[in-house]
């Protein structure tokens, strides 16, 4: 998925601000896809100039002026096109840093390793108890968009996220516990290898 297909999948709900669209992705898509804001603005605008939404100023006196975008006739059909490309093969796509590090971590000291572990176990917590909100997410952005069938397909990509985060919280706890057995082994008298 690229994060234009996906700001023209908000934008086919109602027109909103890049503020608005950062916050609805934010709420909504952040534990698959992660954007900046800085990043929608950016791709708003490339969006703008290939004609996939229009934008127009909304003067305020009592706040900073914004900027409204609205998903076009072509940008529909960019992203009816993109909804019917068969992606599976992107489904087990595996690139992941973290691991790629993780892998090689037998040259560093196994209290660093510890560490790293205990950071990321950190994180992906704060993300289980981030996903905790999105079923109330899903509720208030149901009735705003009026529609039965699409909160069917967001619970079932919470779900997907839920899942995995609290497999890889798990995983990474089974790999603390280990390095830190590893730790006492060695602690009484047995060998770095």
């Amino acid at each position: 998925m690229s994060l234009k297909h996906g700001l023209l999948g908000l934008l086919n709900y109602s027109d909103m601000t890049g503020y608005e669209l950062t916050k609805t992705f934010e709420d909504s898509l952040a534990f698959f896809w992660q954007a900046q804001m800085s990043q929608v603005y950016r791709e708003l605008n490339a969006m703008e100039k290939a004609g996939w939404l229009t934008s127009r100023a909304v003067i305020q006196t009592d706040k900073p002026n914004k900027r409204v975008y609205s998903i076009t006739g072509k940008g529909r059909e960019e992203l009816h096109a993109w909804l019917e490309k068969d992606l599976t093969g992107d489904f087990f796509t595996t690139r992941n840093v973290f691991l790629m590090q993780l892998f090689f971590s037998a040259g560093k000291e196994k209290e660093e390793a510890v560490e790293s572990l205990k950071r990321a176990r950190d994180a992906c917590y704060a993300t289980i108890q981030k996903s905790k909100r999105i079923e109330e997410s899903i509720r208030l952005y149901a009735e705003a968009v009026g529609s039965e069938q699409d909160p069917v397909y967001w619970n079932m990509t919470a779900q997907f996220g839920q899942a995995y985060y609290e497999m890889c919280y798990r995983w990474l706890c089974d790999c603390i516990q280990t390095l830190e057995e590893k730790k006492e082994e060695e602690g009484m008298g047995g060998e770095r290898k």
